[in-house]
């Protein structure tokens, strides 16, 4: 075996390889892009950086490991896109870890990492290397066939951009996965939308969306409300708008989402428009701290 940095002219065969391990419950980590083209986009922004932040472990001309750093340079910390290792996985996830662990020690203060429960090997390591669970959060999905759409328009939800960053900025929580910026900024892609409930010509609630597969599946990455105007159907309009637009616009199948386990209000409000949970997400950080100078002293 051995392990060097990603080099361009092996990405389509790294997206494809890890586009058919990320499927497989037993290897999956979360942040790592659902179809095989943007897979390749995502891991090709990592050989950009002057910093190495992809390795690849090798067998001979077989990749049996992958691990890449998703960085966050302004905010001092990273997503792990992986470790993944289908041979000898204590050791190749080990070996990979040595290597991304010394650029994630050198730029970034806390290191994320998040998977199913059936991904044991990158839970242990997880326990071997002290990270702390941080946040437990159930996927949940409902399907065009059990969605029972809404009869009325609701003229309050308009469409977002730019110009609305102060007061998006104000309701967005802060240890969100995306900031407010990148929020605005991938709501432009195509598949893309993001949706906010007005009244009286303030933005009290917005729904961010994206088309994960186009022609079959969406998510709903973001829904939040006014701190003084929650409980008032702001949430509930706002779903409405979003499932109806996925499935009668986009001709989608159906729409996922994420709650946190201890959220259980929210939860139920999904479970009203038919969503049911599919599985849990389990996310780990780290502290890194830097590795003391060595002594300089003469003896």
């Amino acid at each position: 075996m051995h392990i060097r940095e990603l080099e361009v002219k092996e990405l389509h065969t790294v997206a494809e390889w890890l586009f058919k391990v990320n499927e497989q419950d037993h290897h999956y980590v979360a942040w790592m892009a659902s179809e095989q083209n943007e897979i390749f986009e995502q891991i090709w922004t990592l050989t950009q950086f002057k910093e190495p932040l992809a390795y690849v472990a090798w067998e001979g001309e077989k990749i049996i490991g992958f691990l890449g750093i998703l960085p966050f340079f302004e905010q001092k910390l990273c997503r792990l896109l992986g470790p993944f290792a289908t041979k000898d996985q204590q050791e190749v996830i080990e070996r990979l870890w040595d290597k991304a662990s010394l650029t994630a020690q050198l730029h970034f203060d806390v290191v994320k990492v998040a998977c199913f429960a059936a991904n044991k090997a990158l839970v242990s390591f997880t326990e071997r290397h002290q990270f702390q669970m941080y946040n437990v959060e159930r996927t949940l999905a409902v399907h065009k066939s059990s969605y029972e759409a809404s009869e009325t328009k609701n003229t309050s939800i308009v469409g977002l951009s730019q110009e609305d960053y102060e007061a998006l900025d104000a309701i967005h929580p802060s240890a969100a996965y995306y900031t407010t910026r990148e929020m605005v900024h991938l709501s432009g892609d195509e598949g893309n939308y993001l949706w906010g409930y007005q009244q009286n010509g303030e933005l009290i609630g917005y729904i961010y969306f994206e088309t994960i597969i186009a022609g079959h599946e969406g998510e709903i990455c973001f829904v939040n409300v006014a701190a003084d105007h929650r409980s008032s159907g702001v949430g509930s309009e706002l779903i409405h708008h979003a499932l109806q637009y996925a499935f009668y616009a986009l001709e989608l199948d159906v729409v996922t989402l994420s709650v946190r386990t201890e959220n259980q209000q929210a939860e139920a409000l999904y479970k009203q428009f038919g969503f049911k949970e599919i599985h849990t997400i389990y996310a780990y950080q780290k502290e890194m701290k830097p590795e003391p100078p060595l002594s300089t002293t003469i003896h």
